[in-house]
């Protein structure tokens, strides 16, 4: 064995101990980690575990199949499957409106700016300096030139 100190942390601070204090404090260390590597590896047909070179292996690059289930019982959360087309439509039908919402008067885009994050007509009214009454038909008359000019997205 070499005569080199050995340090184990406790409580932040480095402790020097002997070889056999260090071997025996990270054992438990050093089989949990050798457990996950050979739970990464590939297995044959008949259960083998794989010998060959794993970055020329046909499975995942872990060793492992992949499994949305595996995946689920690992705790994480699997997304729904994704429509290109659906995801497409939105992108168009958003970029339509940042248009739709650029060509607005700077106090229009502000009321719409206000509404989607859900203010009030009256908190808007008093923000904007109007009368709640004066809101709401811009607000219908906004609503109306959105429906009109987004209707092919829709």
């Amino acid at each position: 064995m070499d005569n080199q100190q050995r340090f184990i942390e406790i409580d932040g601070q480095q402790v020097p101990v002997t070889e056999e204090v260090y071997r025996a404090y990270k054992r438990p260390f050093w089989v949990e980690r050798k457990r996950k590597e050979r739970e990464k590896r590939c297995r044959d047909e008949k259960g083998n575990r794989c010998t060959k070179d794993c970055s020329k292996c046909p499975h995942q690059r872990t060793g492992s199949f992949l499994s949305l289930n595996r995946f689920t019982e690992e705790g994480f959360e699997v997304a729904d499957t994704f429509d290109l087309a659906e995801f497409a439509a939105d992108k168009l039908l958003l970029e339509e409106l940042y248009a739709v919402l650029e060509e607005l008067d700077p106090d229009n885009r502000r009321i719409m700016e206000l509404f989607s994050i859900g203010k009030s007509e009256r908190e808007i009214a008093d923000e904007i300096g109007l009368s709640q009454k004066a809101i709401n038909k811009r607000k219908a008359k906004l609503f109306a030139q959105l429906r009109e000019r987004l209707k092919d997205f829709i």
